[in-house]
């Protein structure tokens, strides 16, 4: 308990500082790479202080000149520091629109370029997925999580075809990534973190160049199989979690 009152406490007095810097920075220009130096040290701050032992393999498939739609299992609040601390790349995420009406933090995230998605509303569900686009031709990496939410199991849900819509329309390369590990961390219902190792591990691009929306399902079915060999999909989430955990001590740095 003593580690979830200390990682609220961090949250609080790094986030508004660095949000507000955000927004600052943002009134210039919304895809300045201070703003990306500034995500990457929120995050690497906020898993500090989670005693997150951050690992990541096969980083080399990251091209740092090019841009990628990032499709992501999505266990905790903290795979999203995790992401930023882990991944070199000018990073914006499409989000509930909800958060975007935090003060400060929502401010920051709106002016920086990060992209509001209400699902339950296709009209402007359409048009965030016109503001990635954009945001891609800008030089920005999206990240997506295609279960849109957190699970509360290690089975992911179902994926949800927008982000392999955007990679069709847009000709962007997928990459899917699997956070290994946060699950035991800070699960949804926990009330405690666990401090832990965990791993952010790269999967095989998907080119999308001359795809079409035929292949929207062969990209979905492939990126999720790349995800569930990266995290393993044993059984249920309590006959996984030891004998991950005793993987997770075994990773690489």
């Amino acid at each position: 308990m003593l580690r979830t009152v200390w990682v609220a406490l961090v949250a609080l007095f790094v986030t508004l500082p660095l949000a507000s810097t955000v927004i600052v920075v943002a009134m210039f220009s919304s895809s300045s790479p201070l703003i990306d130096w500034i995500e990457r040290l929120w995050g690497r701050l906020l898993v500090a202080a989670a005693g997150i032992d951050l690992r990541t393999e096969n980083l080399d498939r990251v091209d740092r000149s090019k841009r990628y739609i990032l499709v992501s299992n999505h266990y905790s609040y903290f795979d999203i520091p995790c992401i930023f601390s882990a991944i070199p790349q000018p990073i914006r995420f499409m989000a509930k629109a909800s958060l975007f009406k935090i003060p400060v933090f929502g401010w920051a995230i709106g002016r920086a370029g990060f992209i509001p998605i209400d699902r339950k509303n296709r009209r402007t569900a359409v048009k965030s997925f016109d503001l990635a686009a954009q945001r891609i031709r800008r030089g920005n990496t999206i990240v997506i999580f295609p279960e849109e939410g957190r699970t509360r199991e290690i089975r992911m849900r179902p994926f949800q075809r927008g982000a392999f819509l955007l990679a069709i329309k847009s000709e962007t390369t997928l990459l899917p990534i699997a956070v290994d590990g946060t699950y035991n961390v800070f699960r949804v219902g926990s009330r405690s973190i666990t401090p832990g190792v965990v791993t952010v591990k790269i999967g095989q691009p998907l080119d999308c160049t001359g795809t079409t929306l035929r292949d929207k399902d062969r990209l979905a079915e492939e990126a999720r199989s790349q995800i569930e060999a990266m995290i393993g999909v044993y059984g249920t989430s309590e006959e996984i979690a030891p004998h991950r955990r005793k993987a997770s001590e075994n990773g690489t740095k």
